[in-house]
């Protein structure tokens, strides 16, 4: 940026210019102010940085301000109060920040005078100003004082405030501040907290009950947690503020006060933040006990007891929000430490919570906020933090969580905060339960379940899939007794490499179905059906890679009738029916790439028939009787032709509805004898095929008796 600003005033008159504050990014971002009006007037100051410059008086009625940045960092900037006045008149000084004015005439030979306010120290300057001549010049012959809140001091005063460095702006950094109350022997020092507000882990007001660093401590503050007042048991007080070197906060504003004894009876002691009372007579020789909210331990659980000289016996304790420890009860409630301030770094902190016998416990989150994924919460019920049942973190507050559900009626916390950003924890509150029913355990994938109750006792049975095996129990039992849980885990249904099958119908699988099947398989599948009746199967689907095959045989074994071979997509819209109750595959995958396999069905259907047996070529059905048990087929060749194998066959009764030999051939031989033929052909061997090498082929044709050829 580049700003310029004019300051016009009349004639007769000059300018002057207090600075309130200053901050910028020092040899950067610069301030140049100058007399007169044009870029090219004299400088009167050019300021960087965050030194507060004195006042600066222009000589004439016009003055020019310049403000310029870079394109890097930035800062707060400056506030300048500018005010006229005429020549035989000194500049109006302005009031000081966090100071008084007396006097108002700015006329030569006047004078005012200043006082800070409480809490604040003079650091700068004069308690009185005179304007003067001097060189020709009206001016102010001092500075006007600057109060600040200073870092530390000796306090005497009967009553007074401690500020800190800073106030009402936020504190400075990498401070080390010690302060020491001091009141009448006898008399104790009571500290009021108005204002209190520091970064959480990093800047700490301790507080000691006495006037040096080793007194007993009456407690560290840091965050917004403090008593409402603090009470001393002897005349000193020590009070020490530390802060890092980073992030600061709005600090602090504490009134002191020594205290009049009383002649009959102690002070009020107070009451702990996040705590209780419980006594309110403070004569000699009364007891105060107190009591903390749920989720914080009380620092001193001894009475307070008015001695006889009118003062307590002990400080007023504390209530934190501890890190860890071990719950007994029906409810309660967990909080992060510092709760609600942010949690420290580096904390392990582990809570275990035991239930009542035969109850559960389950949380309930009301505030959650952890450094995600970092900070983190794990909840488990058989105290081990490797397999924990939840891992929390982030700020989405989490739903309700049931544990202790394994019969040890016992659930663990453990919290995990690393060395970085903090926030302001959980607050959980926890309520024991019945642990009557068995939680619903679901239904594995490829199966269905019988059952609906979930209580003592009741069953679930699980079954899968045609065509899946069930890997585990098939039924499991809610135990009653110390446990809540299911009797065992939950059963898997697996397609594996291969099965045996009987029915009237069912499924086959290829492995791991419908998942992809794995290399070099060689799986075979028998199915078996009642007898006299056969399988039929057809493929719902079926992809397999071009070198994994299937092979299905008419029978119980590979030495059956061959119904064929199939890869890809081959046997889908392909039907294949046995001849027999039995049917065998073989299932065979490579090393190399794999596919989705198979789903195939099988249905049984009765074996009425056996199939048609077809016509031998350059032969001819000479009677058919039908397919049925028991019935016949005969067959006969062409002329020229020899019949080799059965002339009849029939259908076989039983099991298997097949033809009791395979349908014979019709060849035309190399030579033959044919006796007492009236008429006949003879064909060269193999006849239409071209005949083969090296023959010699005798035909010997013997007419009957009284013919001749």
């Amino acid at each position: 940026m580049h700003c310029v600003w004019l300051i016009i005033t009349n004639p007769e008159s000059r300018i002057n210019l207090a600075f309130n504050d200053l901050s910028m990014e020092k040899q950067f971002d610069f301030l140049s102010i100058k007399d007169g009006g044009k870029a090219e007037s004299p400088i009167l100051g050019t300021f960087s940085g965050d030194a507060l410059p004195p006042p600066i008086t222009t000589s004439g009625h016009v003055t020019r301000l310049e403000f310029l940045t870079d394109h890097t960092y930035t800062d707060r900037g400056f506030n300048i109060t500018f005010t006229t006045f005429r020549h035989n008149e000194c500049p109006d000084p302005g009031v000081p920040v966090n100071g008084k004015r007396f006097g108002d005439s700015l006329q030569l030979g006047s004078s005012i005078s200043f006082l800070c306010e409480e809490g604040f120290v003079k650091t700068h300057g004069s308690q009185t100003i005179s304007c003067i001549l001097k060189d020709g010049n009206v001016i102010w012959d001092n500075a006007v004082p600057r109060c600040e809140a200073p870092c530390g001091g000796d306090l005497k005063a009967p009553s007074g405030i401690i500020l800190s460095p800073g106030w009402p702006e936020l504190y400075k950094e990498a401070l080390n501040c010690e302060w020491v109350i001091e009141a009448p022997p006898g008399y104790p020092i009571k500290i009021i907290f108005d204002k209190f507000r520091t970064e959480v882990n990093y800047d700490v007001l301790e507080v000691r009950d006495g006037r040096f660093p080793s007194s007993p401590l009456i407690g560290s503050y840091q965050g917004t947690q403090v008593p409402q007042f603090l009470i001393s048991t002897s005349n000193f007080l020590y009070l020490l503020f530390t802060t890092d070197k980073s992030h600061s906060d709005i600090g602090f504003r504490i009134r002191y006060e020594t205290l009049q004894l009383q002649s009959d009876h102690c002070v009020d002691p107070g009451i702990p933040v996040n705590g209780q009372r419980h006594g309110n007579d403070f004569y000699v020789g009364a007891l105060v006990t107190f009591s903390c909210d749920a989720g914080y331990t009380l620092s001193d659980a001894e009475a307070l007891e008015c001695e006889p000289n009118f003062q307590w016996s002990r400080p007023l304790p504390g209530c934190d929000a501890l890190c860890g420890g071990y719950i007994q009860g029906n409810t309660g409630t967990i909080l992060s430490p510092g709760f609600p301030d942010f949690y420290p770094h580096n904390l392990n902190c582990t809570w275990t919570i035991e239930t009542s016998h035969g109850k559960g416990v389950q949380f309930t989150f009301h505030t959650f906020h952890l450094e995600s994924p970092h900070d983190h919460l794990l909840v488990t019920e058989n105290g081990s933090f490797s397999q924990a049942l939840w891992r929390l973190t982030g700020s989405t507050l989490p739903p309700p969580l049931s544990a202790g559900l394994f019969g040890n009626y016992t659930a663990q916390i453990r919290f995990l905060s690393d060395f970085s950003v903090s926030y302001e924890g959980f607050n959980i509150t926890f309520s024991e339960y019945d642990l009557e029913p068995c939680e619903d355990p679901g239904i594995p994938p490829y199966s269905t379940r019988k059952g609906l109750q979930y209580g003592v006792g009741d069953a679930l049975i699980f079954s899968c899939f045609p065509g899946y095996r069930l890997d585990g129990p098939a039924r499991v039992v809610c135990l009653g007794g110390r446990r809540r849980v299911w009797s065992s885990p939950l059963p898997r249904c697996v397609a594996e490499c291969g099965s045996s099958v009987t029915g009237m119908q069912g499924v086959l699988l290829s492995p791991n179905y419908p998942g992809y099947y794995g290399n070099n398989h060689e799986c075979i599948y028998s199915i078996q059906t009642q007898p006299g009746k056969g399988l039929q199967l057809r493929a719902r689907d079926f992809r397999l890679e071009d070198d994994d095959v299937l092979k299905v045989f008419d029978g119980s074994s590979n030495k059956a009738r061959l119904l064929g071979v199939f890869t890809g997509n081959e046997l889908l819209d392909v039907t294949l029916n046995s001849t027999s109750s039995s049917m065998w595959l073989e299932f065979i995958s490579d090393s190399e790439n794999t596919s989705k396999g198979f789903e195939l069905h099988f249905t049984s259907f009765e074996l009425v028939k056996c199939e048609d047996p077809g016509v031998p070529q350059f032969g001819y059905k000479r009677e058919d009787k039908g397919h049925f048990a028991g019935s016949t087929v005969s067959y006969s060749c062409d002329p020229g032709y020899t019949i080799k194998g059965l002339e009849v066959l029939t259908c076989l009764r039983g099991e298997r509805r097949a033809w009791d030999s395979p349908l014979p051939l019709c060849v035309a031989e190399c030579g033959g004898a044919i006796k007492e033929e009236p008429a006949g052909r003879i064909l060269s061997p193999g006849y239409p095929a071209p005949y083969e090498h090296n023959l010699h082929c005798v035909w010997t044709i013997e007419a009957a008796p009284g013919s001749t050829i």
